[in-house]
């Protein structure tokens, strides 16, 4: 089962019991690169929550520990970058594919807690040299493992980051990036000197869902803006009930992260609004943060 050729997520029949040690699902989608007009078609293995299909006497139980709960860095807010393409992914996946929304072929991008790499893979298609980050075990493993499905040999394009593949159009390459710990210097390893801050954007969706996501990502975020990252192309998914923070609710309010983007000193912009084909009633958003420095001097420029 696949889609139409507009960039949509679409789950096919799911693959069990792979050599990852738990259930797994497969999403595709069929994105237009950056040369020609060529169509490229992207695959995504996430973990499978609900695996009602499991084979009977496998080998893997579908009530299984996950393999990486003992791990540091690991949280519950992490799991779930395992999980699915969200639907917030899927918004920023179809936005980078609009002309409002395309990233410039040979861009340097980060994605901020990659989860299953989907929309950073994305940006890798239409012509982008995308770092896919996020804590190591995610990283490690399913990141790793969606790079490399999808890879057409080794990267060597100049502008590529360090141990890229050919991924569409673009490249794609993975790094550790805990936003409760300091940017590392060398995210790519002790001999390479690349760092995080030679971004030319940031990407990140379904990032702070959670009220205690949004300290440490807009921290982090905010540094590497403040550091010469040009922007950050922000898809946020709202699940709150309350925007009142003293509520006790554990979801954050899309007002919430604005406030917070806005008092570490950037400015945020909106861009896309619609209605969550999920959840009635509430709202995603596709927002621009930059530096209020550098949109300052972007605008005297």
């Amino acid at each position: 089962m696949f889609v139409e050729r507009d960039g949509r997520w679409t789950r096919t029949p799911s693959e069990h019991f792979k050599d990852c040690g738990y259930c797994t699902k497969t999403t595709i989608a069929d994105v237009r690169g950056a040369i020609e007009g060529r169509t490229h078609r992207l695959a995504v293995t996430s973990k499978d929550l609900n695996p009602e299909d499991a084979d009977e006497g496998s080998a893997v139980d579908a009530t299984e520990v996950d393999p990486y709960f003992f791990d540091d860095g690991y949280t519950l807010a992490a799991a779930t970058g395992f999980a699915r393409v969200w639907e917030g992914a899927e918004t920023l996946s179809r936005f980078l594919q609009t002309e409002k929304g395309r990233l410039d072929p040979g861009v340097r991008v980060v994605e901020l807690g990659a989860g299953v790499g989907a929309c950073g893979l994305i940006a890798a298609c239409g012509g982008a040299h995308v770092a896919l980050t996020d804590v190591a075990p995610v990283v490690e493993d399913v990141v790793r493992r969606n790079i490399a499905q999808n890879a057409l040999g080794e990267a060597t394009e100049r502008a590529a980051w360090p141990n890229a593949f050919r991924v569409g159009c673009g490249s794609a390459t993975r790094a550790t990036l805990d936003w409760t710990s300091p940017i590392p210097d060398r995210p790519f390893g002790a001999l390479d000197a690349s760092s995080l801050y030679d971004a030319d954007v940031l990407i990140a969706a379904e990032c702070v869902w959670l009220r205690d996501l949004v300290a440490p990502f807009v921290d982090t975020a905010s540094t590497l803006l403040k550091g010469g990252v040009g922007k950050l192309i922000l898809c946020v998914r709202d699940r709150s009930t309350s925007d009142d923070p003293a509520s006790g609710k554990a979801f954050a309010h899309t007002s919430e992260v604005i406030r917070a983007f806005t008092t570490a000193g950037c400015v945020v912009e909106e861009l896309h609004r619609e209605d969550s084909r999920e959840d009635f009633g509430k709202e995603i958003f596709i927002f621009s943060v930059r530096a209020a420095a550098r949109r300052e001097r972007d605008e005297a420029s």
